[in-house]
């Protein structure tokens, strides 16, 4: 009561009171901002002074922050693909080849000289163990005994991988078979399809890729139990990011009632499959595809979840992670390439000539070779481009011991990183670096021949990725490369020649993330840094018709 003078109102010492803490914190987040600008320049300007070999290397500088623990979490978070680095290049030289963050509490570096991303991939003493050990916690939502389970039997998952997804003949396989279906899913509503004026291209794409892609490498009967899990998957793929950064639940809208929805629908299927199975899958080295647990490596993977001791909770997990491999990535690339062909205001020789190299892999009976589909040098070139221009994967890398890596190619400058900190090598900086891309067409515009070559001794026009080292890795680079990659190519490519030498396209034009028609190309949708291969912000309208059969 002493406090409040005989009006009802606080007097000045309760203002006092009310304001300190207020004020306090003012100060202490003002001296953070304050000290941490003060050291970054200092820092930088040693960084920057060190061009001489045989100087003892330097820790990279860090960039201002203001806030504790946090540091620059939130404005790495921009919810626009570039966003962040637009800013951060503003202010920071990109001349130094590396930076300093602080996320979450913990130190990352930030990897932009393509030398230094060639050694960062060459390290033997860097591993992602520290990334997939949050990742299990983060976003699954696995309790660490089972974690621990998961870990413990990494090298059986490395073999299984070695044996049915790098080898060409076993990939070769499961592209046959997505193929096949995705034929008969295409088929099964071609009519009804036909009967519209319009549809949106990438809409009826995606949900006929996800059909295909989910049978071929996990049988019939999943979609049949769970047939939302396409459009539940695409919300979590959204939400993904959000979920490893922890971002507070309120930010986040559905996305835990989604991830709970997609686990539970994939545990209930495998707990099925098992029964109808027998109580095991149908050994991976007996038939290609079988329709309870579909591929070899489906089968192999069920197999050794039981070897793990995998409880289902982690197992749909596991399930969950193998989707978002192959499905999240290969399905928008191949949107955008489909996007880009179809163009009417770019290159309209384009289609043909995609047509042309189409049909060189196309076989009397309508299948597709698939050696000789992927060994066209435009399909190449539209399909690395593609990568280049639409994908943004955060290649990480935790430190087990001090590393000590180059800044330029003849290793003058050097930089020292310290055991136990985390790097971040973000395709994005490589792949549109401007000074990198822009001797054929601008950098930041899709040129579908940027990877095609005059071969000297033929004069032909071939596929070439000569000097793209460091700044090219979209499914990132080292021991720890995307397994899946080989099979990512054919399936985008599959998909793209069974669309385009089946359908007939009369585009009608262009919609915007708002579903309104607009003049321009589709943009990126929201994503934020490091979502993987980018979601069109828009869609192409266009007419479907069936395609007259070559004679």
């Amino acid at each position: 009561m002493d406090a409040i003078t005989n009006h009802g109102k606080p007097s000045l010492t309760a203002l006092l009171y009310i304001a300190a803490p207020f004020a306090i914190t003012a100060l202490v987040l003002c001296y953070i901002r304050i000290y941490t600008t003060w050291k970054y320049y200092k820092t930088l300007k040693e960084f920057a002074g060190q061009p001489q070999l045989g100087k003892e290397p330097l820790s990279p500088p860090q960039v201002p922050y203001t806030l504790p623990f946090l540091g620059n979490s939130l404005s790495f978070l921009a919810p626009y693909p570039g966003q962040y680095w637009h800013k951060l290049f503003s202010t920071h030289p990109r001349s130094t080849g590396i930076c300093t963050l602080l996320l979450g509490g913990r130190k990352t570096h930030i990897l932009f000289s393509p030398p230094a991303v060639q050694a960062l991939f060459k390290a033997r003493s860097t591993s992602r163990d520290v990334f997939e050990h949050e990742l299990f916690n983060k976003v699954f939502c696995m309790s660490e005994e089972q974690i621990r389970n998961a870990e413990s039997g990494k090298h059986f998952e490395l073999e299984m991988n070695r044996q049915y997804l790098t080898k060409h003949e076993r990939v070769n396989e499961l592209t046959a078979h997505f193929t096949r279906v995705l034929e008969g899913t295409i088929d099964k509503d071609f009519e009804e399809i036909c009967e519209f004026e319009e549809v949106r291209l990438y809409d009826w794409l995606r949900d006929r890729m996800f059909a295909a892609s989910t049978t071929a490498l996990m049988g019939e009967k999943l979609l049949e139990m769970y047939p939302g899990y396409c459009e539940d998957f695409f919300n979590f793929d959204n939400a993904f990011l959000s979920f490893f950064f922890q971002l507070p639940k309120f930010m986040m809208g559905d996305a835990y009632e989604i991830r709970d929805r997609i686990l539970k629908g994939l545990e209930g299927w495998s707990e099925e499959m098992h029964k109808l199975s027998g109580g095991a899958p149908v050994d991976p080295e007996g038939p290609a595809w079988e329709p309870l647990f579909g591929s070899r490596l489906n089968r192999a993977r069920h197999i050794d979840y039981k070897n793990r001791k995998l409880n289902s909770h982690s197992s749909a997990a596991l399930d969950l992670g193998i989707t978002f491999g192959l499905s999240s990535n290969v399905i928008p690339a191949t949107g955008w390439m489909l996007m880009h062909i179809l163009d009417p205001n770019d290159n309209t020789s384009l289609l043909p000539r995609v047509l042309a190299e189409l049909h060189k892999a196309q076989q009397p009976d309508g299948s597709l070779d698939i050696p000789t589909l992927v060994s066209q040098p435009l399909l190449q070139s539209i399909w690395t481009e593609t990568l280049r221009l639409y994908t943004d994967v955060l290649v990480t890398r935790n430190l087990s011991e001090d590393l000590t890596l180059p800044l330029d190619v003849d290793g003058k400058r050097q930089v020292t990183l310290r055991k136990g900190d985390n790097v971040f090598a973000p395709s994005w900086l490589g792949h549109h670096d401007a000074e990198a891309w822009s001797d054929k067409a601008p950098y930041d515009q899709f040129h579908a021949e940027r990877f095609l070559h005059s071969d000297p001794a033929t004069g032909k026009e071939i596929f070439s990725m000569t000097g793209t080292a460091g700044k090219f890795f979209p499914f990132g680079g080292g021991k720890t490369i995307c397994p899946g990659r080989v099979f990512a190519r054919q399936e985008g490519m599959g998909a793209l020649a069974m669309v385009l030498l089946r359908f007939d396209f009369d585009v009608r034009g262009f919609d915007d993330a708002d579903k309104k028609p607009t003049a321009k190309f589709p943009g990126y949708a929201k994503a934020f840094v490091g979502s993987g291969a980018l979601v069109p912000g828009g869609d192409l309208r266009v007419k479907i018709r069936r395609r007259e059969p070559v004679r």
